[in-house]
């Protein structure tokens, strides 16, 4: 494997990028091409004997079917094609997620994502400036929003959007590089994405301001909740796992059980959130909050 050099910006601290992987699920990071937008993506399951791959909307887009090409490093920098198949974006709402589905099963390790709130240690793995791979142990500062966003050092720059944010403990993916927000990386949580997920909604809390994506956005990407009629679930889901074979060659029937306990679960949260608030704000100055510009509370909504 070769790594590409990288060039930073003056600002950036070469030494917390590595050349080797951190931790083995970095073994199945890929740089996603899609025409003149690079990103970077992970091995997250496999659907009917095809990887599937997890990066950002705003790298892959959101128009279903779309095509482009995935170059995984550590399977002698093969590239495959991949196409959307479920991808939900917002710039209202923190959501930008996108899941593609290769033309063949890389013989990689597959990371399936963990729903719970991340704790210890994590690594990642991805293209920054679209040179690499490159890899990064990440340290947290916070983790807010009711447990779905979650910011970190070193700061990310452009290239590593879509990048998987792994586990130290379990190896499983916890995060999903996304942006750099006031100083700090920053992603979404596998909770956050599996709200929306779940809900098949774009729910979420208001997106602040000076959150920055950290690549040019595909040409077709689109405000909304997109996904495929006929896709039920996805094998990506670590909590969901029974055991069984990934290369199912059917998803699942529909489950209107979990969707109903998901809405009512969604709805408290709401309360609890909206209900702190006001709580919050009778003691702090107007703006005030845990980033210091009052972004880390106000309450869901969907779009």
């Amino acid at each position: 494997m070769m790594t590409e050099t990288l060039t930073l910006p003056a600002d950036v601290d070469q030494a917390s990028y590595s050349n080797e992987p951190l931790g083995p699920s970095s073994q199945g990071c890929c740089k996603v091409s899609n025409g003149n937008v690079c990103g970077s993506g992970s091995l997250v399951g496999v659907r009917n004997g095809r990887s599937l791959i997890l990066t950002n909307a705003h790298v892959a887009g959101t128009k279903l079917g779309k095509s482009m090409r995935c170059t995984f490093p550590h399977a002698n920098n093969k590239t495959v094609t991949a196409t959307v198949i479920m991808a939900a974006y917002s710039d209202r709402i923190m959501m930008d997620w996108a899941v593609l589905e290769a033309d063949r099963k890389l013989d990689l390790p597959h990371v399936k994502l963990q729903n719970q709130v991340p704790e210890g240690e994590h690594y990642t793995g991805g293209y920054p400036r679209c040179r690499g791979p490159y890899y990064q142990r990440l340290n947290t500062t916070r983790i807010t929003h009711n447990g779905t966003v979650w910011r970190w050092q070193p700061i990310s720059i452009g290239g590593q959007s879509g990048s998987g944010v792994h586990s130290a403990r379990d190896n499983l993916q916890y995060g999903l590089l996304t942006w750099s927000w006031g100083g700090d990386g920053a992603g979404q949580t596998m909770r956050s994405v599996w709200l929306q997920y779940a809900n098949r909604a774009a729910v979420g809390f208001p997106r602040p301001l000076d959150l920055v994506e950290l690549s040019d956005r595909a040409e077709d990407l689109e405000e909304g909740f997109f996904q495929q009629t006929n896709i039920t679930t996805l094998p990506i889901w670590d909590h969901l796992d029974d055991g069984g074979d990934d290369d199912q060659p059917e998803d699942p029937e529909p489950n209107p059980e979990l969707a109903e306990f998901m809405i009512r679960q969604l709805g408290e949260w709401q309360a609890e959130v909206s209900n702190a608030m006001e709580r919050v704000r009778k003691f702090l100055p107007e703006g005030d909050g845990d980033d210091g510009g009052g972004n880390d509370t106000g309450p869901l909504f969907g779009l």
